[in-house]
């Protein structure tokens, strides 16, 4: 059984998770905005292409809830990009 699928997407939930607290923890702000889209956007799309491949039960789990953490993600960004501009 190949775990170069499943390392990969906890690896990009990991990252979107620290994403996640250091923004929230820094009050919504812009920094390092264009990491935070790239590692936000690129999470959704691998994890979305790796539920359409569906190869083992844990990948299609994991790719699940990394979708879902990077949509959470990806609220953020919107939300931090708001208070900025607004």
């Amino acid at each position: 059984m190949c775990l170069m699928r499943p390392t990969l997407i906890v690896l990009f939930i990991v990252f979107n998770l620290v994403s996640i607290i250091t923004t929230v923890q820094s009050g919504f702000t812009i920094d390092y905005f264009s990491l935070k889209v790239i590692i936000a956007i690129f999470t959704l799309v691998l994890s979305i292409l790796f539920l359409l491949i569906r190869t083992t039960s844990l990948c299609s789990c994991l790719s699940v809830i990394s979708v879902i953490v990077a949509f959470i993600h990806i609220a953020i960004i919107i939300q931090s990009a708001y208070n900025y501009l607004y």
